[in-house]
């Protein structure tokens, strides 16, 4: 019976450490880092998009809370990080990756290019 405690109370530690896991490693994400900084911070993206200089990477967690799927939007232009967001899916007896959104293009963070004079 304590050992069933035990597995019990080691297998709750594994959920509530997973939960937010992507939560948590996306703000250690910075505008302008590197898609080498990213790969090194989230992993491989589990969907990548591409439209001319801008490209979209998209994360997802299963059982992030209850009965949801967790997704960060990695958006980069050339190159370099320019924004995250985020969304929900509560998608009945659906998976994580089954679920990612295509990428509305309309919707990544909007880009500043700054021309200085010399």
């Amino acid at each position: 019976m304590a050992s069933l405690k035990i597995v019990l109370a080691t297998a709750f530690a594994i959920l509530l450490t997973a939960c937010g896991s992507l939560e948590k490693k996306a703000v250690l994400l910075n505008l302008g880092d590197t898609k080498e900084q990213v790969l090194s911070v989230m992993g491989p993206p589990d969907d990548r998009q591409l439209k001319g200089q801008n490209e979209a990477w998209q994360y997802c967690q299963t059982g992030a809370g209850f009965g949801y799927h967790d997704y960060r939007t990695v958006w980069f232009f050339q190159g370099k990080v320019t924004g995250i967001t985020s969304y929900k899916s509560s998608r009945p007896a659906s998976s994580c990756v089954t679920d990612i959104k295509p990428i509305r293009w309309e919707d990544a963070p909007d880009i500043t290019i700054e021309i200085r004079e010399r």
